[in-house]
């Protein structure tokens, strides 16, 4: 879904804003505070269900306001979303209510470029799983609700490990857990297998001085099963109350020649591997699904020499990808082509395009 509409309700300084937003280019211009990162913000909410910059419903609504309202069009639907500041939240699509973010989700691929939003790579694992779960979750249907199903088994487990249950009791979730498991091992490695010499690529043009390798770990030695593992880590498991082994320990492990990738590259490369991951997901939802993917891009000249960035840009105009970028200064842009896109500026909350 490519938004052609986007509109905000009382979202954070910005009382009232409806912007037409163009199929490719999206630059928007303001000072410090103004509420250009706010827009950004408004559609990862659309996408995600939750802000990138508070977990407080309060904090992203309008100052004195009880709810916030957002909504979005493209040729083929039309998606809308009211929070609350008592925690309510309604969705819709075409007109119609829905109970999941999912269904959203699913319609409205979103991913982030923020200068604090660098965990993918310098962060804990649960980063590189979302990274990676966000990839098999827009290529593969049964994904979301497989994964539902073995968080609440492992839910169920650690309640058992906890009350320190026989191994005969915890056994009997056992085996539904493994299959699980096994199920979001064959998706996960699959679709990591397939994206892998796409980020290769990228990486090549965007850091030439590395050579990276990516290995994902899959959450469990996988010398011998997850079922022979749980059964002989019972007695320690019972002692720390949780499970040692299985999806949710999985990971995504990234080196290069001197060792761990965030150990070794600086800040503004490391912008740029989390470009690669992202472009590379983005290609691959494209080629498979035909969907273009939304990208958010949060200060777009932070921590990029002018080569670097004009390298960045002509990616993201060759990605068959939506993009809204920010920025303090037009000038920040250079390697954009602005004839071909949409201008905007913001200011004290005001939203115009010029």
């Amino acid at each position: 879904m490519t938004i052609q509409v986007l509109q905000t309700t009382q979202f954070r300084n910005i009382s009232s804003a409806k912007i037409d937003c163009h199929p490719q280019l999206n630059a928007i211009v303001g000072d410090n505070g103004s509420g250009k990162t706010s827009l950004l913000e408004a559609i990862y909410l659309l996408g995600f269900g939750r802000s990138f910059r508070s977990s407080k419903i309060r904090r992203i609504v309008n100052h004195q306001c009880a709810e916030l309202i957002l909504f979005a069009q493209s040729d083929e639907h039309r998606i809308g979303l009211k929070k609350q500041i008592d925690g309510t939240t309604l969705l819709r699509i075409d007109g119609e209510t829905v109970r999941t973010q999912a269904a959203l989700s699913k319609l409205l691929p979103v991913q982030l470029i923020h200068p604090e939003g660098y965990g993918v790579i310098n962060g804990s694992p649960k980063y590189r799983r979302a990274y990676l779960d966000w990839g098999v979750f827009h290529v593969e249907p049964l994904f979301q609700n497989i994964m539902h199903r073995y968080k609440r088994l492992l839910k169920q487990r650690n309640a058992l490990l906890k009350r320190r249950a026989s191994f005969r009791e915890v056994h009997i979730w056992d085996r539904e857990l493994v299959t699980i498991a096994e199920q979001i091992k064959t998706m996960r490695e699959e679709y990591f297998a397939k994206i892998v010499p796409t980020i290769t690529e990228i990486t090549a043009d965007f850091l030439p001085e590395y050579q990276f390798r990516f290995d994902l770990y899959c959450g469990w030695n996988e010398e011998e099963s997850l079922a022979q593992f749980l059964e002989s880590q019972y007695p320690r498991e019972c002692q720390l109350g949780y499970t040692l082994a299985g999806p949710h320990k999985a990971d995504i492990r990234i080196k290069t020649e001197q060792g761990n990738a965030a150990e070794c590259v600086s800040r503004g490369q490391l912008k740029l591997l989390v470009c690669a991951l992202l472009l590379a997901q983005g290609q691959y939802a494209f080629r498979v699904l035909h969907k273009p993917t939304i990208y958010l891009i949060d200060d777009f000249a932070a921590e990029l020499d002018p080569n670097k960035r004009a390298l960045l840009a002509n990616y993201l105009q060759s990605n068959q990808a939506q993009v809204f970028i920010t920025a303090i200064e037009q000038q920040m842009l250079e390697g954009f082509n602005l004839t071909d896109g949409h201008l905007f500026h913001v200011k004290q909350g005001v939203v115009t395009q010029q």
